[in-house]
């Protein structure tokens, strides 16, 4: 039976989270020159994005996650 590193990673989340790594939280600007989140006086950046970062065979990898149950997972891993 072949994985998959996405599906290898869920099944994994679902026995016990316990990750390594750290969670941020960004709030970004986007291209658009006319969008409120250029406004001098008062941004409203879009967000937030939970970006989880760890390393990887000694490299530096990182995830873009949406809230949600994986969010919660990796919070928890973390924590754990």
């Amino acid at each position: 039976m072949t994985f998959s590193r996405a599906r290898l990673w869920q099944k994994m989340m679902e026995l016990s989270p316990v990750c390594s790594g750290s969670l941020h939280e960004q709030y970004l600007t986007c291209g658009k020159p006319e969008c409120g989140c250029h406004d001098s006086e008062n941004p409203q950046r879009h967000g937030p994005y939970y970006l989880w970062v760890r390393r990887i065979d000694g490299k530096t990898g990182n995830r873009t996650l949406r809230p949600g149950p994986d969010l919660e997972r990796v919070r928890i891993g973390i924590a754990n």
